[in-house]
């Protein structure tokens, strides 16, 4: 009966006995034939923009004090009659900065600027050159593009049905 009991644990498929595991002299070798890897010739952008930290070098933690440092003082001042804070424009930029928080709800870039300047590098405004430079947009809506990284999301406006840019903006996702 114990001889029983020993042959069935040994042959159990409860049992914990390691398995043997063969010499390497014994196993099977195949020698494979090693593929070059493919060399990009263009720069790798993935850690510039991890993260969107600027455009056209506004940041939205700047204060409006910060604002006028880099860019002067605005050219205008109207109501965003969607977010009830006024958006200030600058010569290359427009701000949505809500008075009473101090807090940049968005950056603005018109279609008319040839280029934007994303985390200090210049990028043509092109869609062609914005996913060399992003990769793949997260989101494709009817009016544009979204890139996230992070909580900040880039949107690219585009013309209906184009690929002609109507603008761009630099939001933080969570902000409502």
């Amino acid at each position: 009966m114990k001889l029983l009991l020993v042959m069935f644990s040994v042959i159990s498929p409860f049992s914990v006995q390691p398995a043997a595991v063969p010499a390497a002299h014994d196993m099977q070798w195949t020698a494979m034939e090693e593929k070059a890897s493919e060399v990009t010739l263009a720069v790798d952008r993935s850690e510039t923009f991890q993260h969107f930290r600027t455009l056209n070098g506004i940041s939205l933690d700047d204060t409006m004090d910060d604002l006028v440092a880099k860019k002067g003082q605005p050219v205008n001042k109207q109501e965003d009659p969607y977010l009830g804070c006024p958006e200030y424009h600058f010569r290359d930029v427009k701000v949505g900065l809500c008075e009473d928080t101090d807090v940049i709800q968005y950056v603005h870039i018109d279609a008319s600027e040839d280029h934007i300047v994303l985390n200090g590098e210049r990028i043509e405004m092109k869609i062609e050159a914005i996913h060399h430079a992003l990769g793949k947009p997260y989101y494709v809506a009817e009016d544009g593009e979204v890139f996230l990284r992070g909580d900040q999301a880039l949107k690219v406006y585009m013309k209906s049905g184009s690929s002609q840019i109507d603008g761009i903006d630099l939001f933080d996702d969570t902000v409502s």
